[in-house]
């Protein structure tokens, strides 16, 4: 019996499973992917179970050195022309290349997990908001606010439906004020509940009660629908990004972060080394554009005739595209930014990066629970 692998990507297969069929059916998925040879792929025996194995080969390893999976979008882009094939293959890609097993307990939840990820990126692509953290809008024909509940689904309307009008002004043709970590909510949840409507009716009815009755949110919303991958122990590498994965940049200035909405930033990684740009949907961001900008917001707090402090973000914007055209500007900027960043309350010597990725958890076990 060997062991279950410590990296790279297991789908549980069930207990009686030919070993040699399997590795033809995976060589052949993975060639239609373009893939095949940048990958190792195994049939192990654990706990009287077997499980596929996908991690990464030399040449892939070579690709993406330290972890780094921005260069596999391009690398893929000379060998598979169709967008949607491109993105499941980067994602695929990049999960076998974990240095953490990334598990799942059957291939319909691995499938589910690729077509989130997928949905989630698509989602992302296509958004963009109104930054404003004290006038919060959405489209009225399907949601309704109240005060103690926040923003409720109206009865009789697609929650799927209500999220991308909410979202997407190439469908509501109209950008709503959203906050960076509502926004990056709605975007997992969008992907959510997509595919709660292709697997799991009575998981999709549950969650459109949820969000009639009252939103979930913060920590409430993490907990239900999403799972963390690293910790302070096991850091999840700097530069390691899944599409879809929903990540954290924190603001490591005591000072500025003290305006509302500049915590830090709330992004999902749409692949090729991009964080998608919520206010901006046809600039998102690279690794090093979102480090410089959550520095500058330290050298560009103004205080306003009310001695509020708010942010010059056409300040901010001059000064990260003068870092941009200036390595000797921005080079030591990124070495204090692109650090591992302090616990939650702690302003020290850390930088913005966070340690952990936030990923889908599965769709399969979305039913009814008690408040």
């Amino acid at each position: 019996m060997t062991k279950t692998p410590s990296a790279g990507l297991a789908i549980l297969l069930g207990e009686c499973t030919d070993s040699i069929i399997i590795r033809r059916q995976t060589q052949r998925c993975l060639r239609l992917l373009g893939i095949d040879d940048l990958l190792d792929y195994e049939v192990h025996i654990a706990n009287d179970a077997s499980w596929l194995h996908l991690s990464a080969n030399d040449r892939l390893k070579a690709l993406c050195p330290n972890f780094d999976t921005a260069p596999i979008q391009a690398f893929l882009s000379g060998r598979q022309p169709d967008r949607e094939s491109q993105i499941i293959a980067e994602i695929i890609l990049a999960m076998a290349l974990s240095p953490q097993t990334i598990s799942f307990k059957t291939t319909r939840e691995f499938k589910s997990a690729l077509r989130m990820r997928r949905n989630a990126v698509d989602v992302a692509s296509r958004t963009e908001l109104s930054f404003d953290t004290s006038s919060i809008t959405r489209p009225q024909a399907y949601w309704v606010y109240t005060k103690e509940n926040g923003f409720l689904l109206r009865q009789g309307v697609s929650l799927a439906e209500g999220l991308e009008r909410a979202l997407c002004p190439d469908v509501s043709g109209y950008t709503y004020a959203f906050s960076c970590q509502r926004a990056s909510e709605y975007l997992m949840l969008y992907a959510v509940v997509r595919e709660l409507a292709k697997v799991n009716k009575a998981g999709l009815h549950a969650v459109e009660e949820q969000w009639r009755k009252r939103a979930l949110t913060g920590d409430d919303f993490l907990f239900r629908f999403l799972e963390e991958r690293g910790s302070r122990e096991s850091p999840m590498p700097m530069r390691y990004y899944i599409p879809g994965d929903r990540i954290w940049f924190k603001n490591p200035d005591d000072h500025s972060s003290d305006i509302e909405g500049y915590e830090g930033s709330w992004v999902i990684y749409l692949g090729g080394g991009k964080f998608c740009n919520l206010w901006d949907r046809h600039r998102p961001y690279s690794l090093e554009e979102k480090c410089l900008e959550i520095f500058y917001w330290s050298k560009s707090t103004v205080v306003n005739g009310n001695g509020m402090l708010f942010m010059n973000e056409h300040l901010v914007t001059q000064c990260v595209q003068t870092a941009l055209r200036d390595s000797s500007v921005a080079g030591p900027i990124l070495d204090k930014m692109m650090v591992y960043r302090d616990p939650t309350g702690v302003y020290a010597d850390g930088g913005c990066i966070d340690l952990s990725r936030d990923s889908f958890s599965s769709v399969y076990t979305q039913l009814p629970r008690g408040e």
